[in-house]
């Protein structure tokens, strides 16, 4: 009877040990990604995808900078400022994700191609920021993978429109402002002799 009441004690102990909210929850350590794409010499979409450890997810889709044929204009691409919520396993998997790349010793730049979308890309984690800059073709495939995974995650993601707009950390998004060319000045012709 003894050996029976301390084994009803410890099965007791263990079962709510199990549901204590803590279990089975992951300690991750990325506290928010940002991923924006530019140009390229094609049918490129500049975006950007922000998503932090509250499963805010913020969206933004620019034009392409170079037209699509009519047919293919939409291609499920979305335009605007987009936002939603994600689940914590999506949270989770991204940041499983990442730490296979090992993303803390990836490089900060990857520049050896030209005509190929321009990406820029912040991982924030502890009181640290890894900031990329990268041409798509120069990345390794396998982080490429993971970021692609992050910009083309508004398709499962589905977000809503926002009532806001929001600012992001990235620049590669932003069109290149065109110089005011009212205020160029030319030297007048030079006197011939």
């Amino acid at each position: 009877m003894k050996h029976n009441i301390l084994f009803l004690i410890f099965i007791t102990f263990v079962l709510s040990s199990c549901h204590s909210s803590n279990y089975g929850q992951r300690k991750n350590e990325i506290t928010k990604i940002e991923i924006a794409t530019g140009g390229c010499f094609g049918p490129c979409q500049s975006t950007v995808t922000s998503i932090d450890s509250s499963l805010e997810y913020r969206y933004f889709g620019g034009d392409t900078y170079f037209s699509l044929p009519p047919d293919g204009a939409k291609e499920g691409k979305l335009k605007g400022f987009y936002s939603g919520k994600i689940s914590q396993g999506f949270w989770d998997t991204l940041n499983i994700k990442f730490e296979n790349i090992n993303y803390k010793h990836l490089d900060t730049s990857y520049q050896h191609s030209v005509d190929d979308q321009g990406l820029e890309i912040f991982i924030h984690y502890g009181n640290k920021v890894k900031h990329i800059m990268a041409q798509s073709a120069s990345l390794p495939n396998t982080a490429a993978e993971v970021f692609y995974y992050v910009i083309n995650s508004y398709k499962t993601v589905k977000p809503k429109l926002p009532k806001d707009t929001f600012l992001f950390e990235s620049q590669v998004q932003r069109p290149i402002p065109m110089p005011d060319v009212r205020k160029v000045k030319f030297l007048p012709p030079l006197k011939k002799n």
